[in-house]
């Protein structure tokens, strides 16, 4: 892995004072017709006292750029932030071969020469936030260079998730064009995301679906009252395909290459001088020009040009964009490593608002599973204090004696007030407390599950952050599960945090800190606490789901022939078709349930409506140990509906949860309904005439 020179936490110069390099010169001598000469090596504020009558004022302003760095979970697809990384920002220019696969969407690019110079950088902070302030020429010049030439704003443009909604698969036209009243606003893209089915956002979007429909499925259970705004724009402005995606290459090329790699093996050439030489004369330059082409190293997709005929593969030169490459010290030896690289066309240039960057750094870097943390006051006296925000010693937000918060997913009993809440927690939890006490060294966190003995938990580490820079410093235990205290432990992210706890699946656990002295001898023991986690899945069963015609007696839903839970369900309408009811029922069970609800779904030309009541078809708890419900829904379609595919499903969620702040819960104190943990058991149904 590349190595960085070791970078300092000393403070970066402000924007207006760094200099103009000689690119940036370059272009603002472009752009106002100041002499290169005159103005590089200068900084803004030189420019903006000493030729304030000769360049544009507008042109020496600077727009900010922000974004994250992030690690996501491979397994999971969570996006922890990667704090105490150095960002550096480059001004890039490059040469490029672009290649245009016939009847695909995307193209693809490989650059061939690329002149990078240092702009800025940056350090994230401890969410792996960061903000960067990039002079206004710089930004103008790659939009005027784009809009100048045909096509470019569009083919520099990568796949975001929002533009999955601008498909006509997912929206349909918002108006007939003859309609008198002419335009009206469209529709709220959350709110058809939110109307369709999982799977059809899946099929249509490709992995990219995927991921949105799991966004949109979250958003779905959290939307409420007071929930953190700026969620839905945030949901859409994030890039389609985390990585690099590699491109079709023509059949032709393929043989171009198998013939090459045969000559290799004849005569020891050049195995990929046959394909620079195919390339080469398609856009017209020489074989040489191509030396540094290589079909390995690609970027993409991006959207391609829909309004022209290009050619399948172009020579693009001198493309202008903002690039960035992280580092970080991902072992302590005092050099950082590159995480993140190679990030062309990284940030949606606007001339309005530009949206956040994400950077997904690779598998080496140093995450951490938490931003916002709470003060911990500290005595001394060993204890546990907080479980992520949430503290675990004020009784109105927490039963350190059953272990349960007692604000999040109240029950919703018939009468109000809502009473309070038995909501377990799952996923990892940062406890944190105190452990610097008097003839203290190491100290140990101890478990007892379920009323048993206490015993050690051990081989768990997690890194923490020096402030306000700096590696990041790994918190071991030994086999015995015993901890060096830090002599400084709020000179580090997060501070005074006693143990990152993976939680099990199910049950009470009593915790406590054991304090050792030098020789790890027993010295003292902070107080109990009992934690209640869930890390179970609600249980559903569809216990029936049949049809009968509107016009035949119920006894129909009975007959074997209309039962729906079989392989590739059928309704057939007849012909002509007629209208047709379907009874769903189903059980739904969880060890905390928080709400079950049925749905259905149609296809886009016809939709089933509910003919029982609501009530019936949906339950929240009404107690703590109101845990398991039976549903029930008599659904009609109209014989006008469309054939095609429909579906029937449910959705049961459990009220444990996470108190580590990522969805603003103690901005709310707590008075919230979060939703983690969920199954959305859903069957398609094909219904046709005949």
């Amino acid at each position: 892995m590349p190595k960085e020179k070791p970078t300092s936490p000393r403070a970066e110069p402000l924007p207006d004072q760094r200099k103009l390099t000689e690119r940036q010169a370059q272009r603002l001598s472009s752009m106002s017709g100041v002499s290169a000469k005159e103005i590089v090596g200068a900084t803004v504020a030189e420019l903006s006292d000493r030729l304030k009558w000769r360049i544009d004022p507008n042109l020496l302003f600077f727009r900010r750029v922000c974004g994250r760095v992030v690690k996501k979970d491979p397994v999971t697809g969570i996006e922890w932030p990667v704090p105490n990384a150095t960002v550096i920002v480059e001004d890039t220019d490059c040469n490029l071969i672009a290649y245009f696969p016939p009847h695909w969407p995307w193209g693809w690019y490989y650059p061939i020469f690329c002149h990078r110079e240092v702009l800025a950088t940056v350090h994230t902070d401890a969410c792996g936030n960061f903000c960067v302030y990039i002079p206004r020429f710089d930004i103008d010049w790659i939009l005027r260079w784009r809009k100048s030439r045909i096509c470019f704003p569009d083919i520099f443009r990568r796949p975001w998730l929002g533009d999955l909604i601008e498909r006509p698969e997912l929206i349909p036209k918002l108006r007939d064009p003859r309609d008198p009243i002419g335009p009206r606003p469209g529709p709220d893209p959350i709110e058809q995301l939110l109307k369709l089915p999982i799977s059809t956002v899946e099929a249509l979007g490709g992995g990219a679906g995927r991921k949105l429909a799991q966004r949109v499925q979250a958003l779905r259970f959290s939307r409420g009252f007071g929930m953190k705004a700026g969620q839905e724009e945030e949901l859409l402005n994030v890039r389609a395909f985390d990585e690099e995606l590699p491109p079709p290459l023509p059949a032709e090329l393929q043989q171009v290459r198998s013939r090459a790699a045969n000559v290799v093996a004849q005569k020891g050439a050049d195995p990929h001088a046959a394909v620079r030489s195919t390339i080469a004369s398609q856009v017209g330059v020489q074989a040489k020009a191509l030396d540094q082409l290589d079909l390995n190293r690609f970027i993409g997709p991006f959207h391609r040009c829909i309004d022209i005929l290009i050619p399948e593969w172009q020579l693009i030169v001198d493309v202008p964009d903002i690039t960035f490459r992280v580092t970080q010290d991902v072992n302590g030896d005092g050099t950082e490593e590159t995480i993140y690289s190679e990030g062309y066309f990284d940030v949606r240039w606007n001339a309005g608002p530009i949206p956040s960057v994400t950077l997904v750094a690779s598998s080496i870097a140093k995450e951490s599973h938490l931003c916002d943390t709470p003060i911990v006051p500290c005595t001394n006296t060993p204890e546990i204090l907080f479980a992520g925000l949430m503290p675990l010693t004020d009784a109105a937000y927490f039963d350190d004696v059953t272990g349960y918060a007692k604000r999040p997913n109240k029950p919703k009993p018939p009468a109000l007030p809502r009473p309070a809440a038995e909501t377990p927690f799952l996923g990892v939890l940062q406890l944190y407390g105190c452990v610097n006490v008097t003839g203290a060294s190491f100290y140990r966190v101890l478990a007892s599950f379920n009323g048993g003995a206490f015993s050690a938990i051990t081989g768990l580490s997690w890194n923490i952050y020096p402030l306000p820079f700096g590696p990041p410093h790994p918190v071991v235990p030994d086999a015995s599960g015993w901890y060096p205290i830090l002599p400084n432990p709020t000179d580090f992210h997060p501070a005074n945090m006693v143990l990152e706890w993976p939680t099990p699946s199910l049950g009470k656990y009593t915790l406590k800190i054991e304090t050792g002295t030098a020789t790890k001898a027993h010295l003292g023991f902070g107080n109990e606490v009992a934690i209640q986690v869930d890390n179970t899945l609600p249980n559903v069963i569809f216990s029936k789901l049949s049809w009968k015609f509107v016009a035949e007696p119920d006894s129909m839903l009975d007959d074997p022939s209309r039962n729906l839970l079989v392989p590739c369900p059928t309704i057939r309408r007849g012909v002509p078709s007629q209208d047709i009811e379907v009874q769903f029922n189903t059980i739904v069970s969880a060890h905390h349930l928080r709400d079950a609800s049925l749905y259905s779904h149609g296809c886009g030309g016809g939709s089933f409506t509910l003919q029982t009541p609501l009530a019936d078809t949906t339950h929240w708890h009404e107690t703590v140990s109101d845990n398991s419900v039976a549903l029930s829904g008599r659904y009609r379609l109209l014989a006008t509906s469309l054939e095609g595919a429909y579906g029937f499903g449910c959705t049961a969620i459990s009220r444990a949860m996470n108190p580590a702040g990522s969805d603003s819960g103690h901005l709310l104190d707590w008075n919230y309904d979060p939703a983690y943990a969920y199954v959305t058991p859903e069957i398609e149904i094909a219904i046709v005439n005949g």
